[in-house]
């Protein structure tokens, strides 16, 4: 399991007035200036890299090594504007198709409102309210073609830039290159000040890449025993500064463990038979900050054994705008233990948002490991929601947007990696109608609590459960109890939706014994 771990670096002085720090500036400029250089040369002129590496050591005075993280890091830039670039044509393609059906649905409103007002006079009292609407549906059907035209245009200029191969990269973001054209709503003063920000955001972190083979995993970047970090100067400042910067006594508040583990060697043998040393490969990434330098190093740690079975029960986890559900059933899928986590979403940062999700499932975990059950999810794309979100309302689509479902998947699967709880994600259709109907007011769950057992008996793949037949809610025309359970919960669910608010039906249920 690769892990990522922080620590900040201090400032020490050189000679003739020089700082530690200094170098950092100046190398991570030199860096990203190259870096822009090997984009231009690789990816817009169509040079191989290979090629192109004699050329950098010679010319800029860099290590092979050097070039090998500069290399790195932009690759994983480009391919990450591809996987970026293929979700977000998917992502509108999707949303353009969606908007077809919204736009066609209206019209046939629109034309059918519009016969009614040709056959009915001017001194009908419901004419005026009708032409009221009539003109609303006119300029929403205006606004949507506005946006289809819109979205059509975005995805054949991604289907261009696709077939052309074309890579649009802009380092130091588009988001601040486009605040130079409105400096006052963007609180500067002048143009120069807007400069130095961007030659900060485009020159502030470089990559120190690191292999197994190397001591101590890092030939540029070598962490000793002493805990003392000592970093390989590019050819280009040795005359400025030498040829190694140490910066002593660097400690990480986490992770130390296994950092130290990293700089063991371990006996291995070559491809020729003879014994080599090998360590665990170190790669670190210098990162200026408002508040200074600090360093990031990656490592690769062992992943621990999974300590959570389904023997005994599971727990259940149902995702909600605001809190987090959870539910914990015996192995005949009984409740037998039930709470709410608060985890604030609206009006919040994006850090606060994953902070409360982050601490919330540690919480879960922690308890799982206590009673050693396994962690059952949803299993939703959330993708596909999105592409609704102007359609569904506002109140919907703030709930979406703040949702932050993915997040809460991958967080939850990397602290279950470090914690040895198992995590399964099971198919959600119907958790919420099943549980409010059959689990609700029978053990005093409320409606998320219920849908969280509901989650968590999918674990154990029960028969789907009957639906409530005398309950107080009404059934839809032409219900045929004869069907698959899973049939009938699909017209009933439809049904309840179209005909009672949330609200309204969760009363009638909890009144319902």
């Amino acid at each position: 399991m690769i892990q990522t771990y922080q620590t900040k670096l201090n400032n020490f002085s050189l000679h003739n007035g020089l700082t530690s720090f200094m170098y950092l500036h100046e190398y991570a400029e030199y860096f990203s200036r190259l870096e822009r250089k090997l984009f231009v040369q690789s990816h817009l002129k169509g040079v191989l890299a290979s090629s192109l590496k004699k050329t950098f050591l010679t010319q800029f005075r860099i290590t092979a090594r050097q070039f090998n993280s500069l290399r790195i890091q932009l690759d994983g830039k480009v391919s990450s504007f591809m996987e970026k670039r293929k979700l977000e044509l998917q992502e509108l393609e999707s949303k353009t198709v969606y908007l077809q059906k919204i736009i066609s649905k209206k019209t046939t409103q629109k034309d059918q409102l519009h016969q009614k007002l040709q056959e009915i006079p001017q001194t009908h009292p419901s004419f005026s309210k009708k032409i009221k609407k009539f003109r609303n549906l006119k300029l929403y059907l205006h606004q949507k073609k506005r946006r289809l035209r819109n979205l059509q245009q975005k995805v054949e200029k991604l289907k261009l830039d696709a077939s052309k191969n074309k890579i649009r990269l802009c380092f130091g973001s588009k988001k601040l290159f486009h605040k130079q054209f409105h400096l006052e709503e963007n609180e500067y003063k002048n143009h120069l000040e807007w400069r130095t920000d961007w030659l900060e955001a485009r020159s502030g972190q470089f990559l120190v890449i690191g292999s197994k083979d190397e001591t101590f995993g890092n030939q540029t970047a070598t962490y000793d025993l002493k805990n003392t970090l000592r970093l390989r100067v590019a050819n280009y400042f040795v005359d400025k500064y030498g040829k190694y910067l140490e910066f002593p006594e660097v400690i990480f508040p986490y992770g130390q463990e296994w950092l130290d583990h990293a700089k063991v060697p371990h006996k291995g043998h070559t491809r020729s038979g003879r014994p080599q040393k090998y360590y665990s490969s170190i790669t670190y990434r210098f990162i200026k900050q408002k508040k200074g330098w600090y360093v990031n190093a990656t490592v690769e740690r062992e992943t621990p054994n999974v300590g959570t079975s389904n023997i005994n029960g599971l727990i259940g986890i149902d995702v909600n705008a605001g809190f987090l559900s959870v539910c914990e059933i015996d192995r005949f899928g009984n409740p037998i233990n039930h709470w709410n986590i608060q985890v604030p979403m609206y009006s919040r940062r994006k850090e606060q948002i994953l902070a409360s999700i982050s601490n919330g499932l540690k919480e879960i975990l922690d308890y799982a490991v206590l009673v050693q059950k396994d962690v059952q999810i949803e299993k939703l794309d959330f993708s596909r929601k999105k592409t609704q979100l102007r359609e569904m309302g506002t109140a919907y689509a703030r709930m979406l947007s703040g949702f932050a479902y993915s997040s809460f998947q991958q967080l939850i699967e990397a602290k279950a990696k470090k914690t040895g709880v198992k995590i399964k994600r099971v198919n959600p259709a119907y958790t919420s109608q099943i549980g409010q109907m059959k689990f609700m007011a029978r053990y005093g769950l409320s409606s998320h609590e219920a849908a969280a057992c509901m989650i968590a008996r999918r674990g154990y793949y029960f028969k789907t459960e009957k639906p409530k037949y005398d309950t107080i809610l009404s059934f839809p025309k032409n219900f045929d109890k004869h069907q698959s359970n899973f049939s009938n919960w699909r017209s009933l669910t439809t049904h309840i939706k179209n005909h009672y608010l949330f609200k309204d039906k969760i009363e009638l249920l909890k009144a319902d014994r």
